[in-house]
């Protein structure tokens, strides 16, 4: 034989333990690969899902504000032939609502009334077009925040008629609400879309038209803004390819040869990249959902996704790309990193195996040895054995603890890549969270004073507008308690108790019933609830509301995925000695056996994250109650809590 058995030994081992360590460390990293390309796929849509909302939520005021507009000016609130209270109104509607660039209104005679934000020499500016007698004036009015007279101006040569715009145009001829193509303002130079409504007669004939314009290029600021990995990006375009918002905004605008404005089409504009994730779109089968997609700039592999903006009448596509290496980049540094700790450990154990090989073959040669001389009769065969198992059994030993470490410091990569993956998707919960109720206050507080304005006129003739008012302080009491469970939220993510006070537990469910009864009734679910008289309880009562929701919402869930016929969803409540008890019970298909309950991110729902139930039960607890799964109700689902009798 060539080599020794040391030798072979040594190598076999160094070879065993570097293909093992190969072995691990590709298969570690091709399903964390696949794992991190995954949530890169999801913080993707997480992103361009937040630009959507973001987008609805910028463009739905100014189709609420012409809504709105439009119902008062046919109700006759706001006389159309009274110039001066139209101004002043569609003055308190820009000072509402700080997205819109303008309202105005133009009726079939010709008639045109502009409210704008100015550049100077005010920061309003009111253009008024009056026909009287076949005569023709243009006056303009520069106006300060409380409505006082800046400037004012006549313009004889001014010859805008409104009727001849697409937007008046359009509406007269549809008779319902729409939104223009998107365009380059005039005033301003910014991109811009107008939505208007037609204004008819109490006999239905055409009075005018209410339009209101609205700058889109905040939507390129908050784009900008968007993280989407390291080195990602997203922008809007309309349905013609035409960039409607990008992070840079100077991308947008392109000047035409006859010296206008216009929007960039995605073909033309200086951004490379965004020009390649485009053209790797195919859309020949006439698809207009979410759309996913994998393309190449420079040899480097990015990561794309383009979804429709749905709930708005608007053709646009947002689109979102971002480098794969932002997501995966750091777990390739580290493969090639534990590649060659591998090879280096491989030399090492080829270096130990060696000398260990020597060790364990010394007393086998010592064997061999005096084998021979008992054969040559130079030894008597009664000399004691050489001592050779004692080292074996203690290399035996020696290996068994190795494997023994090895493997708890392996259950060791995993428990502490489990608890990584579990604290990152808390903090992009948190995270998220954080938004949200940021993003949610800004319309909740423009909804409450909308609607306090609203309460002000209608409460002029309270007779005529009793229902009106019934329903206009309903939705300002929702609008309130929405902004209560928004201060929750902010306070359950900065860990704060909370506020506990005296309140009535009966009122509280028959609100929170009110809230979930439109989702109750659109998947066909009954909602019942107990109406007796019940004591006080103590407690936060945004965060109870919030626990009756969660469990609500559960429950509604569950009878919808399981298709039941019977649907419906109890909340009982039962008096104990010191405490009240509620129970939430519904006809869903129960628990599955293989959830275990109250853990974090155990969950049955495909789409969940397994918080809900955890959250609940703290939430109940840090108020004084508990919170558990009543298993003995073996045909339906049922969650009961307490909370304590004042």
């Amino acid at each position: 034989m060539r080599y020794s058995l040391g030798f072979v030994l040594a190598l076999s081992l160094a070879g065993l333990q570097f293909v093992a360590i190969f072995v691990v460390v590709s298969t570690s990293y091709l399903s964390s690969e696949r794992a991190m390309l995954k949530l890169a796929r999801g913080l993707m849509e997480d992103a361009g899902a937040n630009a959507v909302e973001h987008t609805k939520r910028f463009l739905e005021p100014a189709a609420e504000t012409t809504e709105q507009a439009k119902r008062v000016l046919n109700s006759g609130l706001v006389s159309t032939t009274d110039r001066e209270t139209m101004e002043r109104y569609f003055f308190q509607l820009l000072q509402t609502e700080p997205q819109l660039a303008g309202i105005n209104y133009g009726d079939e005679a010709g008639n045109f009334v502009y409210v704008m934000k100015s550049d100077g020499p005010g920061p309003y500016r009111t253009k008024f077009i009056t026909i009287e007698d076949e005569t023709r004036s243009v006056d303009f009015i520069w106006r300060s925040k409380d409505y006082s007279i800046v400037e004012q101006s006549t313009d004889p040569a001014d010859a805008y008629d409104a009727r001849t715009r697409p937007w008046y145009i359009e509406a007269s001829a549809l008779g319902s609400r729409i939104w223009t193509d998107p365009y380059i303002f005039f005033s301003s130079q910014q991109p811009g879309i107008t939505v208007a409504a037609p204004v008819v007669f109490p006999s239905g004939a055409l009075q005018g038209v209410i339009g209101v314009d609205i700058e889109i290029s905040d939507i390129s600021v908050f784009l900008s803004d968007l993280r989407v990995g390291d080195n990602g990006a997203a922008l809007i375009l309309n349905q013609d390819g035409s960039v409607l918002a990008h992070p840079d905004p100077d991308q947008i605008k392109v000047l035409n040869e006859d010296g206008t404005l216009s929007f960039a089409n995605i073909n033309d504009i200086d951004d490379p990249i965004s020009r390649a994730a485009f053209a790797n779109i195919d859309r020949a089968d006439g698809s207009t959902g979410e759309l996913q997609s994998n393309f190449s700039y420079q040899d480097d592999a990015y990561l794309g996704l383009f979804s429709p903006i749905t709930g708005i009448d608007l053709p646009w596509t947002i689109a979102v790309y971002a480098p794969e290496d932002d997501f995966i980049g750091v777990i390739k540094d580290n493969r090639a990193r534990n590649t060659w700790i591998a090879a280096i450990i491989s030399v090492l154990t080829a270096l130990a195996g060696l000398t260990l090989a020597e060790l364990i073959l010394r007393p086998v040669r010592a064997f061999a040895v005096r084998t021979a001389l008992v054969s040559q009769g130079e030894v008597s065969a009664t000399e004691p054995l050489p001592k050779t198992y004692r080292e074996l059994r203690r290399a035996n030993k020696t290996l068994i603890n190795e494997i023994a470490q090895r493997r708890e410091s392996e259950a060791t990569v995993q428990e502490l890549n489990r608890d990584l993956a579990h604290f990152s998707r808390v903090n992009v919960m948190g995270q998220m969270a954080t938004g949200l109720a940021h993003e949610l206050s800004q319309p909740l507080t423009a909804i409450t004073q909308n609607v306090d304005a609203a309460i002000t006129t209608a409460s002029q003739n309270p007779v005529e507008n009793q229902d009106l008012l019934e329903i206009l302080r309903e939705l300002d009491e929702q609008a309130h308690q929405g902004g209560d469970i928004i201060r929750a939220l902010r306070g359950f993510i900065r860990k704060d108790d909370g506020v506990m006070s005296e309140f009535d537990l009966r009122i509280l469910i028959s609100q929170t019933c009110r809230l979930m009864r439109h989702e109750a009734e659109v998947r066909s679910v009954n909602l019942e609830y107990a109406t007796g008289d019940f004591p006080n309880v103590k407690g936060n009562r945004v965060q109870i509301a919030q626990v009756l929701i969660n469990l609500m919402r559960n429950a509604i869930e569950a009878i919808e995925s399981s298709n039941a016929k019977i649907r419906n969803i109890r909340i009982d409540v039962s008096e104990q000695p010191d405490r009240l008890e509620i129970c939430v019970e519904d006809t869903g298909p129960g628990i599955s056996k293989d959830v275990i309950l109250f853990k974090q991110f155990q969950t049955s729902k495909a789409e969940g994250m397994g918080l809900g139930l955890s959250i609940c039960r703290k939430i109940v607890e840090s108020n004084g109650g508990r919170l558990w799964h009543d298993a003995d109700v073996q045909t339906k689902t049922r969650f009961c809590f307490t909370l304590p009798i004042v």
